[in-house]
């Protein structure tokens, strides 16, 4: 009776590890605490609207932008590519992904989750088109595209370090008043 209670203890223990291990092995998701010191949360809060505002090449849609709570919530997308043959490059689809920004005075948090990949194929007139077929970037394996999926992970995972970093820059700016603005006086002697 001891060892059949050992032994489901120990397989209990072990399928609990194996499940947590595979739950976060390969999770495309990028969030960061940064603190911010000496500025405010509504110039926080406008540094990220100005951020999100200059995603150049990208479709992005706020669904919410709250200042008394100091939060930018959306969802954006850009287009990922194949490589042909040298500088030519056919479009392969479009990953989209959310984007939350939340600010309080000294610190903020950005989080970028939700990668999804979205199908395109050609129509008949020779346009890309999206299929309507999705598949998430947090899956490991693509049979018969492999390489072009670790591709796009890949890309991915480099766009997404470049938008922290850029974030990171834009974020402790600091605003411009007038107030702040020197004027030279003319002075007549």
């Amino acid at each position: 009776m001891k060892t059949f209670f050992l032994v489901v203890v120990l397989g209990l223990s072990l399928q609990a590890n194996c499940d947590g291990q595979s739950a976060t092995m390969g999770v495309v998701d990028f969030s960061n605490v940064v603190v911010a010191d000496s500025l405010s949360k509504q110039s926080l809060f406008h540094n990220a609207i100005r951020w999100v505002s200059s995603l150049k090449d990208e479709k992005t849609v706020l669904s919410q932008n709250d200042s008394i709570l100091g939060k930018v919530e959306g969802e954006s997308s850009y287009l990922v590519y194949t490589q042909q043959a040298g500088i030519l490059k056919k479009l392969s689809g479009r990953v989209s992904y959310k984007i939350s920004i939340e600010a309080k005075d000294n610190k903020y948090r950005y989080h970028f989750s939700d990668f999804v990949f979205h199908y395109y194929k050609q129509d008949r007139y020779y346009n890309m088109v999206e299929t309507g077929k999705i598949k998430s970037l947090n899956e490991q394996s693509a049979s018969g595209w492999q390489k072009l999926w670790d591709s796009h992970r890949a890309t991915t995972q480099n766009k997404m370090k470049e938008y922290s970093k850029q974030l990171e820059i834009k974020m402790v700016e600091r605003p411009e008043n007038a107030s702040e603005k020197v004027i030279a006086k003319k002075v007549e002697w």
